[in-house]
């Protein structure tokens, strides 16, 4: 299972502000990164936190093809700015066999464009943060791989009255209830990692992950 998880990848082309986030959120992940963009600072500063980094121009297709974006899970096209360049990266992504594509757009406009021509996912930065963006991304990832387990099962529990108002390490669940839990969810939001100090409300939906019965 461990294995499994590591093969995750993930290619981040742009690094400006919302493309770095992603990359130095995903580098808290046991995952597989690679960062490209054309500017030798950016990349410099990305290999504290990418697997790998690459030179190369997001508009150049001959450049994108030789990537080999379809050996990646995901792939996030951060190059916002230049909008003719987003197009054409995710129609080669697509065309490639990409897994799926997730693509920064400006505006709502650009949105449908993309999604008209083949992005998986577009994202609005002011709606959506690069560190959320990739959190999401690793639990979507780690709630697949769990899914698979022959072990083990995930399932969604409203917290025990006793739990209230306690940190999930003060509710010692895992030592009472030999579940583990793996991330919390408030509404539409899914926290992970949480902290073993979060304090348990009413309102929290628990993501528990727990042994199959042999």
């Amino acid at each position: 299972m461990i294995k499994k998880y590591k093969n995750k990848s993930f290619a981040v082309l742009g690094l400006g502000r919302f493309g770095m986030s992603i990359i130095q959120t995903l580098s808290e992940y046991d995952v597989n990164i690679m960062a490209c963009d054309n500017d030798k600072a950016k990349l410099k500063l990305a290999e504290e936190y990418a697997t790998h980094v690459v030179r190369a121009d997001a508009s150049d297709e001959n450049a994108l093809k030789n990537l080999g974006l379809q050996n990646f899970d995901v792939i996030i096209l951060a190059m916002g700015e230049e909008f003719e360049a987003s197009q054409i990266a995710t129609m080669i992504a697509k065309e490639s066999g990409a897994k799926h594509v997730i693509v920064k757009a400006r505006n709502l406009r650009q949105k449908k464009i993309l999604e008209s021509i083949g992005a998986d996912s577009v994202v609005l930065p002011e709606h959506e943060m690069g560190s959320k963006l990739a959190r999401k991304m690793v639990a979507s990832n780690i709630m697949d791989i769990l899914e698979d387990s022959e072990y083990y099962t995930i399932t969604e529990i409203k917290p025990l009255d006793e739990w209230l108002d306690k940190s999930l390490r003060q509710a010692n669940i895992r030592q009472k209830h030999n579940i583990t839990i793996l991330a919390v969810r408030q509404g539409e939001e899914l926290i992970l990692p949480v902290s073993p100090d979060r304090i348990i409300n009413k309102e929290d939906i628990l993501i528990a992950l727990e042994e199959k019965n042999k």
